[in-house]
């Protein structure tokens, strides 16, 4: 009897061991440690795991509490949290991959933290170009950030796909968490793509600034970042609107009229679009792009926003 449960137990330790996964598990990317703030909409992106299609990531506050859970789309190695993060806290994220069933085939991450915390003195609302990302660059990194070139912390409330009546929509959810001092406003190309006349976009404009004056903060406007129509027709992606280009041109000059930040100058080429140069999609000005953008930014408000960078005992 001894010897049958000595060979018993011979045979199950010998035996080989099945593995539990069946891929490794997912190496994060986000650099959300280097940034200032984190974004109200983080990006969380990772190496792609070879033979991996799908991903699910896991998004947990300070209390253990898993506030989010996302999987990614069209078989991306990034996923944006459409969950906006306002409440102040330390929290954690991680990915692991999974099958067309949503069953786990890897260990998870390790997890990558971020922190959100308030008030701030600085933050900007805008679209995907105040968002973050370019190319193949998810938003979740800072060389494609604006903010990350100014040399003091912007927080970053932007919203890819936002035009400006949904920033009017999500103001007092998204911006009067962070009470800002100044907002930097950086909305309408989306609109113009749309096909919005200047005036309905410009009158967005009044009610965020209204909205700001009612809660004591700062409106700055940034002028619409140009277009490069042909890089865009070769997408196959046509405005909707042929006199798109007098439209942008009356929103800017109503924000440059306004005492705003004129971003669209050097981005744009003789012809006044997009440059080659600084895009590969025709819309998203690149890391040069966004370094233009953040430096103007940065420019603007040192000038006149001073104590709030110093301190009012600066002078």
């Amino acid at each position: 009897m001894k010897f049958l449960i000595l060979l018993i137990g011979l045979m199950f330790f010998c035996a080989p061991v099945e593995a539990k996964f069946q891929v490794e598990a997912p190496s994060p990317t986000t650099e959300f440690h280097k940034m200032s703030y984190a974004p109200v909409y983080p990006t969380y992106s990772w190496e792609p795991v070879l033979g991996a299609e799908f991903y699910q990531v896991q998004v947990v506050n300070e209390r253990g509490k898993i506030v989010s859970e996302l999987l990614n789309d069209e078989s991306l190695s990034r996923v944006t949290d459409w969950w906006a993060f306002t409440e102040a806290g330390k929290y954690y994220w991680r990915v692991r991959v999974v099958d067309e069933h949503n069953k786990p085939i890897s260990a998870w991450s390790e997890k990558s933290f971020f922190e959100v915390t308030t008030p701030v003195t600085f933050a900007a609302l805008g679209d995907s170009i105040t968002h973050g990302g370019a190319a193949f660059i998810p938003a979740g990194q800072i060389s494609c950030q604006w903010e990350t070139f100014c040399d003091f912390p912007v927080k970053n409330i932007g919203r890819s796909g936002d035009i400006t009546e949904l920033m009017i929509e999500r103001f007092e959810n998204d911006v009067l968490p962070f009470a800002p001092k100044v907002l930097i406003i950086m909305g309408g190309v989306n609109d113009i793509r749309a096909g919005l006349a200047a005036d309905e976009i410009i009158s967005n404009l009044k009610t965020l600034r209204e909205k700001c004056k009612a809660n004591q903060i700062e409106a700055v406007f940034c002028t619409l970042t140009p277009i490069n129509e042909k890089i865009l027709r070769g997408k196959g992606i046509y405005l909707t609107d042929k006199d798109w280009r007098a439209e942008m041109e009356k929103v800017n000059a109503w924000i440059l009229e306004n005492g705003g930040v004129d971003v669209s100058s050097r981005l744009s080429d003789f012809d006044g679009e997009l440059s080659e140069t600084l895009t590969h999609d025709g819309l998203h000005p690149d890391l040069r792009g966004k370094m233009f953008i953040g430096k103007a930014i940065q420019n603007f408000l040192s000038e006149h926003y001073f104590n709030f960078i110093f301190g009012p005992e600066v002078w």
